[in-house]
């Protein structure tokens, strides 16, 4: 877990709460909207998939009109792993996929929902 005192909060107008998620980025993090969803853009988020070490943009949504599924994980590639693959998205002028993976609820801060979404992947 991320010690959130030890995480500086950026001149750049970026609140404390997406300072914990560009901790784990190694370029710019920031929320975008695209119609009547938002959207936190990572720029080389960082994190393990099944023990190996992975680094690539990656984009989470907020507030996907979904019950099942009210957050999503995109990311550019298939990572595969035996996760169900099965959705895919033209989002920003770009591709992204996404895998089934329910109950990340919105009604917390983004690094927990990326959290969230991560465990997919241990």
């Amino acid at each position: 877990m991320i010690d959130v005192a030890a995480v500086p909060v950026s001149g750049d107008g970026m609140g404390q709460d997406l300072a914990l998620v560009a901790a784990l980025c190694a370029g710019a993090v920031r929320y975008m909207t695209e119609g009547d969803r938002r959207y936190v853009y990572m720029e080389g988020l960082g994190f393990l998939a099944r023990g190996a070490e992975k680094r690539m943009d990656a984009l989470l949504c907020l507030n996907y009109p979904n019950a099942g599924y009210p957050t999503r994980l995109y990311l550019p590639v298939n990572l595969g792993l035996g996760l169900n693959w099965n959705g895919t998205a033209y989002i920003f002028a770009r591709q992204w996929f996404t895998w089934s993976w329910r109950g990340v609820t919105p009604a917390q801060p983004p690094v927990e929902i990326l959290a969230g979404h991560l465990e997919a992947f241990h």
